[in-house]
C-alpha cells in the first residue's frame, strides 16, 4: 500500500493536483493505526463517550461549544500531551487497547463557529471509522445529513451511529420498542444518503452515556448495548485493525482517483480533443476553400484575358481591313505602327490594367477568409511582382505587331522573277527553239500566278498572323499569370497553415500528455482495485 501511496502522489503531481496530495500525505502518515472519528453535534456527548470507553477522563467535557481543536488520542508507553499542528492535540495514554488504534475528539457540528466546522471537515479524511453521535432527542438533524453527503462522496470507509438517551431511562423499559424504532428512523434517513448495502453494514447503537459513566445497572437493554458497542470498538475494530486500514485507505484512495478533481481532468481532456478536431477541420475547410476561391479566381482572370483579347482581335482586323493588299505589301510598318497606336490607346484609356491589377490581387480571398474564420492568423501584404506582371502585360500586347510584320519578299519576288523568266521565255522561243522557251514561260507563269494569289491574299495572310501572334499571347498570359496567381495565393496559405498546424501540434502534444497522465490514473486504479 505504501508503493502505491507513492505513485499516487506521482501521478497528482503530473496531474498538477499538488493539493491533493496533502491528502494522500494524511493517509500516509495515518497508515499504522485506524482513526475513529466521533463526531456530532457539539452537545451530543462525543468526549464523554470517548472518557467513558477508557473509563477516565482524557478530553475535556463541556456543555458549550468550546472544542475548536481536533483531539488525538492513543496508545503511548510513556504519557503525554502535545500539539501537532495549530488544530490538532495529541494525547498519548499508557492503555494497550489503544495500541491499533486513534480515538479521535472532534469540533461540534452546530456549532456555529465557522472555525470548528472548518476544523472538522480539514482533519475527517483521515478518519477510517466513523461514529456519529445524535442525542435521542434529535437523533437526525440537517448537519449530519450534510455531513453524510459530504463523507459519503469520498471520505469514508465504515460507518457507526451511537444514539445517546437524553430522557429517563424508564420510558424505555415501559416501551421496549422505542429503541428499535429510534434506530429504524435514524436507518430510514441514512437511506437518504448511503446505499442501501452501507446501511446495512453501519451499526447502529442506542444507550445512556450518563448512566454507563454512573455504572447504573438498572437497565440490563442499555447495559447490554453498552458492552456490544465497547466491544465493537476494542475487539472488533482493533483487532481488524490492519484489515480495516487497509480497506480504508484503498476505498479513499479509489475516491480519489475518480473523485470531481480527475473527473474535470478528463473533462479537460475532452474539450482538448474536441479542441484539436475543432482545429484539423478548420485548416481543411481553409483548404478547401483557398482551392476553391483560387480556382474561381484564375477562372474569372481566364474569362477575363479571353474577353480583352477576343475585342482586341475584332478592333486590330478592322483596322487591318481599312489597308489594301499593296500597302500590306508595300508599307507593313505602317500598318504595325497604326495597330501599336491602337492598342496603346486602347490599354491606356480603359480599365483594363486595373481590372487586371485586381484580379490578381490575392488579398480578398485571405479577407474574407479572415471575415469567415476569424481565428486564422493571416496578414495580406502587397503581392510581390505584380507591378512587374502588369508591366510586361502592357509591353507585351502593344509591342506584339512588331514581331508579325514580315515584308512579304516572297510575293515581290514572285511577281519579279514571274516576269523575268515570262520575258526570257519568249525572247528563248524566238531565239533558241521552243523546248527551253517554254520551260522558261511555264514557270515565269506559275510564279507570276503564285505571286498575284499571295498579292491578292496578303491582307488575310496579315490577318491570320495577327491573330495567331495574338492568340498565342492571349494563351502565354493566361498561363503566365494563372501561375503567378497560384504561387501568390500558396505562398500565403503555407503561412495560414503553418500557424494551423502549430496550433494543432501544441493542442496535440498537450491532449497527448494529459491522456498519458489520465492513462497512468487508470492503470493505478485497476491496481488499486484489484490490490490485497
Amino acid at each position: 500500500m505504501e508503493e502505491l501511496l507513492k505513485e499516487t502522489k506521482a501521478v497528482l503531481k503530473g496531474l498538477n493536483l499538488e493539493h491533493l496530495i496533502k491528502y494522500v500525505d494524511d493517509l500516509e502518515r495515518s497508515i499504522e493505526k485506524v482513526h475513529i472519528a466521533f463526531v456530532g453535534e457539539y452537545n451530543a456527548g462525543k468526549s464523554s463517550l470517548i472518557n467513558t470507553l477508557l473509563d477516565r477522563e482524557v478530553v475535556a467535557e463541556r456543555d458549550l461549544p468550546t472544542t475548536n481543536r481536533i483531539v488525538l488520542v492513543t496508545y503511548c508507553p510513556i504519557e503525554k500531551r502535545e500539539k501537532l499542528d495549530p488544530s490538532t492535540d495529541l494525547i498519548c495514554i499508557n492503555d494497550t487497547k489503544l495500541k491499533d488504534i486513534v480515538l479521535v475528539d472532534t469540533p461540534g457540528l452546530s456549532s456555529a463557529i465557522e472555525e470548528h466546522e472548518t476544523t472538522l471537515f480539514n482533519y475527517l479524511h483521515k478518519a477510517d471509522l466513523i461514529v456519529i453521535v445524535a442525542p435521542s432527542t434529535q437523533p437526525y438533524s440537517k448537519e449530519i445529513e450534510m455531513l453524510l453527503n459530504m463523507l459519503a462522496e469520498k471520505h469514508s470507509t465504515q460507518w457507526a451511529y451511537v444514539i445517546n438517551l437524553f430522557e429517563d431511562p424508564k420510558i424505555y423499559e415501559k416501551d421496549p420498542k422505542k429503541i428499535d424504532r429510534l434506530k429504524e428512523f435514524v436507518r430510514e434517513n441514512l437511506r437518504k444518503v448511503l446505499s442501501s448495502e452501507e446501511v446495512k453494514d453501519t451499526k447502529i447503537f442506542a444507550f445512556s452515556i450518563a448512566k454507563v459513566k454512573e455504572n447504573d445497572k438498572t437497565y440490563p437493554d442499555l447495559v447490554k448495548e453498552w458492552e456490544l458497542f465497547k466491544d465493537f470498538i476494542f475487539k472488533e475494530v482493533a483487532e481488524r485493525a490492519k484489515k480495516i486500514k487497509f480497506a480504508s485507505i484503498k476505498e479513499k484512495l479509489l475516491k480519489l482517483l475518480t473523485g470531481n478533481e480527475i473527473l474535470n481532468k478528463q473533462n479537460q481532456l475532452e474539450n482538448l480533443e474536441l479542441e484539436l478536431n475543432k482545429w484539423k477541420n478548420l485548416k481543411r475547410e481553409v483548404e478547401k476553400y483557398i482551392i476553391e476561391h483560387l480556382e474561381k479566381q484564375k477562372q474569372v482572370l481566364n474569362q477575363y484575358i479571353d474577353t480583352v483579347f477576343f475585342n482586341i482581335d475584332k478592333h486590330l482586323e478592322d483596322i487591318i481591313e481599312q489597308h489594301s493588299n499593296s500597302e500590306i505589301i508595300k508599307n507593313q510598318k505602317l500598318i504595325v505602327n497604326s495597330l501599336k497606336e491602337f492598342l496603346k490607346v486602347r490599354v491606356y484609356s480603359s480599365e483594363i490594367l486595373k481590372t487586371l491589377e485586381n484580379l490578381l490581387d490575392y488579398r480578398p480571398i485571405f479577407v474574407n477568409l479572415k471575415r469567415i474564420y476569424p481565428e486564422v492568423v493571416v496578414e495580406p501584404t502587397i503581392p510581390s511582382g505584380l507591378r512587374e506582371k502588369i508591366t510586361e502585360f502592357k509591353e507585351e500586347l502593344i509591342n506584339f505587331p512588331e514581331k508579325v510584320a514580315y515584308g512579304d519578299i516572297t510575293t515581290k519576288l514572285s511577281i519579279g522573277f514571274g516576269i523575268i523568266l515570262l520575258i526570257g521565255g519568249i525572247l528563248l522561243v524566238l531565239f533558241k527553239g521552243l523546248y527551253l522557251g517554254g520551260v522558261a514561260l511555264l514557270m515565269g507563269l506559275l510564279l507570276s500566278v503564285l505571286g498575284i494569289y499571295r498579292f491578292k491574299t496578303a491582307k488575310n495572310r496579315f490577318k491570320e498572323a495577327v491573330k495567331r501572334k495574338l492568340n498565342a499571347l492571349k494563351e502565354y498570359f493566361k498561363r503566365s499569370l494563372s501561375e503567378y496567381l497560384e504561387i501568390q495565393v500558396k505562398d500565403k496559405e503555407s503561412k495560414v497553415l503553418v500557424y494551423l498546424e502549430q496550433r494543432i501540434k501544441q493542442i496535440e502534444v498537450k491532449a497527448s500528455g494529459l491522456k498519458q497522465k489520465l492513462d497512468k490514473v487508470e492503470d493505478l486504479i485497476k491496481r488499486i482495485t484489484f490490490v490485497g
